[in-house]
Formats: structure tokens, C-alpha cells, sequence
């Protein structure tokens, strides 16, 4: 394929990055020098794409199907996944020679919102550095709130899964376990919060902390970072709200203190948008708290991040788009700026990309599941529309269905999940790329609507 400048596509690179690694690891993964136990290849390529895709999602327990050989190999492709291939070989590239094609630019500014102002082998080494420094810490800090095998690979193994919001944990319980460990949820959503934050917020984050302990004087928080700060502290706030008032009317959560439920309630509103962990079973939350999961978890993280869905930006940007039209306004406004008429256009093409591929995929899942039977013999429609949200906004939540779903669904879902991970930005470019601009303009016609 030839963009109009006669150059090679750049957006054919992560297709072809991510599927030889996530094919790759699949291969390791069905090695039986790497398991515990028998694996068929549909498992093998849907935790492979699961971890690669930063999504957390797993028909078994990661750990006792395999050893710490399969638990490495789940290890490092969630940290490709979570910081990018294509991030790792232009930096390499740009170490090696200082140089790197014009499609490897493109491809990487599309990935992780890379200002081309900047420059390039800095901002990489800062990111490289920003992932490998909250990880460590991470690790650190968890390697002190729990013990017993594999104390230390654990813990790593935790704060990689966390901060690239992955969902995969060393328990078959996720964390619930853990769920009183108040010390724990913290650190793990701090990691969650700044893995779903994008790159370049971290950046500027760092360079800014750089700033002030160097005395010098910092420079302002641009206005998408604040953008990004704002939105992230509201979805989390809010989420935590209405999930603790959901979760006082539940009964099942009778037996949990007032500090149990302050905990529980921000540890979902953080994981459901983007990591996937749970200190709670899914399936013990009433169906209201499951359908503020499931808006939660379209809405995501921020654009250049670890995190999947329709991104905090474009819901803002929605937001700010459906308040201008209620007051009668003709900007979008936000933060005393407003928005340009390309960008509102690209937030209604990301929602209605979503939406349509969440449906064409709850479809068809239905469809392979349970064919024509009838409803009241079927599996729950809201199970498998909770699951295919999960696996496109790679959050990893499922209400203890994944397991119990045919190879032809699991399949489904591994496409979905490689969808999300490439982003419906990327998609959306890719297919601007084969318009052609139009010189004319057809005759309008105002027709009712509603």
C-alpha cells in the first residue's frame, strides 16, 4: 500500500509488530518447557494476544497452567504491549545510527501522541526511563505487603501487569484476597492511574518534577495535560461514588466495614476503565453497578497510554460537544478553549466506531453461542455484551464467562482485543488515508429527525 506521497503505508507497522510478537509468544507458550500442563493453541494465542493487548483476560489461571518460563513469557509481552514495540526499535534504531524512517515516526506519533516538536530520542529515553522508574518502585513497594513463593518475581510480575494495565495477576482470584489490604489497592491503583495517563501527560509530569527540584522554574502543564489530569480525577471520583452507594444497597457487601467499601469502591472505579483487576467478584454487583462498569470501561484511559477504550479526550470532547448544542452554542468548549470542528468530528467517528463494532461483535458471539435457541435456554445476553466490552477496551473484567466460551468466541474475542490495542484513532487514520478530497459539494436538504 502507497499513501499519495508514493511512501510506504506506516500504518501497516503495527500490524505486523504486534502480530509477530503476539504469535510468538503463543509458540513459547505451547512449548511444554514452559507449562504445567496441556494447552491447545486457541488458549495459547488468546492469553498470548491477551497479554500482548494489555488486557488481562484468561480462560484458566495464568499460574498453575504454567510455570515461571510461561510466566516470564506473559511478563514480557505485557511490558512490549505496554510500552510499545514499535516505541522500543525506533528508539533502538535512533541509538544505533540517530536515524529512523519516516514511517516509523508516523507510526509512533499515532501510537503514543508523540509531539513531533519535540525531540524524538529524548522523549523515548524519558518514557524508557519514567516506565522502567514507577515500575520498579512498584515493585518495591509490593514486595512489602505480601510474602510466601516467588516473593520477588511476583511482585514484579504485579507492578508491570499494573502499571501497563494488564489485569493479569499471580492468584486465580485476582486480588481479592487482598481486598483489606489497603496499603496494596493503593499502590496498585497509583500504578493503574499513571500507566492509563499517556506518555506524553508522564512526560510532561517529569520534566516538570525535574523542574522544581532543580529549582528552576516549571513550566505549565499544557492544556491537554490538564485536560487529561481533569477528566481522569472526575471518572475516578465519580465512579467511586456512585459504586459506593450501589454497593450500601447491595446486601451482598453487608458484611463489609465502611473502609472495606471506600476501598473497594475507588480500587473498581480505577480498574474497570482500562486494568482489569478485581478485590471483588465481578458477578457479585448488581447489574446497575455492572452497567457503570461497562461505561466506564468504553470511556478508558488516555490517548498514548497502556489503557484501551474511546479514550478520556474523546469523551470530553462528546461532553463538551452535546453541552455547546444544549445551550446553542456553536463551539465546543472546554477549560476557556474550545474546540476545533476536526476534532468534535473524529470524537463522533471514534464513538460511532466503537459502538459498532461492540455490537457487530456481541452479535456474533451470540450468534456462535447459542445459535437460534431461545432466550430463556441461553447464556445471559448481558454476560457476553459485559465480556466483549472488556476485551475491546482491553480491560479484562468478565463476569466468570471467558472460560465457559466456545474456540470459535474465544477467537472473536482475540480479534477484539487486537483491535483495541491498535486503537480506534489508528483504525480511523488508516481509513482517511484511502479518502480522496472532494472539489464539489451536493445540494442540502433539512429532513425531521426524532
Amino acid at each position: 500500500m502507497r499513501l499519495a506521497n508514493g511512501s510506504a503505508r506506516p500504518f501497516i507497522l503495527p500490524i505486523i509488530a504486534f502480530a509477530l510478537a503476539i504469535f510468538a509468544g503463543a509458540l513459547l507458550l505451547l512449548l511444554p518447557a514452559f507449562r504445567n500442563a496441556e494447552v491447545s493453541w486457541i488458549d495459547a494465542l488468546f492469553i498470548s494476544v491477551s497479554a500482548f493487548c494489555v488486557t488481562g483476560l484468561a480462560p484458566f489461571d495464568v499460574f498453575e497452567v504454567f510455570n515461571i518460563g510461561g510466566q516470564t513469557v506473559v511478563l514480557v509481552l505485557m511490558q512490549l504491549g505496554g510500552i510499545g514495540i514499535i516505541s522500543l526499535t525506533t528508539l533502538a534504531g535512533l541509538l544505533i545510527n540517530n536515524r529512523v524512517a519516516f514511517s516509523e515516526r508516523i507510526a509512533l506519533e499515532q501510537g503514543i501522541s508523540y509531539d513531533p516538536r519535540h525531540s524524538l530520542k529524548g522523549f523515548l529515553l524519558r518514557v524508557v526511563a519514567i516506565v522502567f522508574l514507577v515500575e520498579a518502585a512498584g515493585a518495591i513497594l509490593l514486595w512489602l505487603f505480601f510474602d510466601g513463593q516467588q516473593r520477588l518475581f511476583n511482585s514484579v510480575f504485579l507492578s508491570v501487569s499494573a502499571f501497563c494495565n494488564a489485569g493479569f495477576a499471580p492468584w486465580g482470584d485476582s486480588l481479592e484476597q487482598f481486598r483489606t489490604n489497603y496499603a496494596m489497592n493503593i499502590v496498585i491503583m497509583a500504578l493503574i492511574v499513571l500507566g492509563g495517563l499517556g506518555f506524553y501527560v508522564l512526560d510532561e509530569l517529569y520534566r516538570k518534577a525535574g523542574s522544581l527540584l532543580s529549582t528552576r522554574r516549571a513550566p505549565p502543564l499544557s492544556f491537554y495535560s490538564r485536560l487529561v489530569l481533569g477528566v481522569t480525577c472526575w471518572l475516578v471520583l465519580g465512579g467511586a461514588a456512585i459504586l459506593f452507594l450501589l454497593g450500601c444497597l447491595n446486601p451482598g457487601f453487608a458484611s463489609f466495614s465502611l473502609g472495606d467499601r471506600i476501598c473497594s469502591a475507588f480500587f473498581e472505579s480505577v480498574t474497570c476503565r482500562t486494568a482489569g483487576f478485581a478485590t471483588i467478584n465481578q458477578a457479585s454487583l448488581s447489574s446497575a453497578a455492572l452497567l457503570l462498569v461497562i461505561f466506564l470501561m468504553f470511556i478508558g484511559g488516555s490517548p498514548g497510554s497502556c489503557a484501551g477504550g474511546i479514550k478520556t479526550t474523546t469523551f470530553r470532547v462528546l461532553a463538551a460537544f452535546l453541552l455547546a448544542n444544549f445551550r446553542g452554542r456553536n463551539q465546543a468548549i472546554a477549560r476557556q478553549r474550545a474546540f476545533g470542528e476536526a476534532t468534535v468530528q473524529k470524537a463522533l467517528l471514534l464513538l460511532a466506531f466503537g459502538l459498532h463494532i461492540i455490537f457487530a461483535a456481541s452479535f456474533l458471539i451470540l450468534l456462535l453461542e447459542q445459535g437460534a435457541s431461545p432466550h430463556e435456554h441461553s447464556k445471559p445476553f448481558f454476560d457476553i455484551f459485559f465480556e466483549v466490552v472488556s476485551a475491546f477496551c482491553t480491560v479484562g473484567l468478565s463476569i466468570n464467562l471467558t472460560s465457559g466460551l466456545s474456540d470459535a468466541s474465544k477467537l472473536v474475542l482475540c480479534i477484539l482485543m487486537f483491535v483495541g490495542k491498535l486503537g480506534p484513532i489508528w483504525l480511523l487514520a488508516t481509513v482517511q488515508c484511502f479518502q480522496a478530497p472532494v472539489s464539489f459539494r451536493y445540494p442540502e436538504e433539512n429532513i425531521p429527525l426524532g
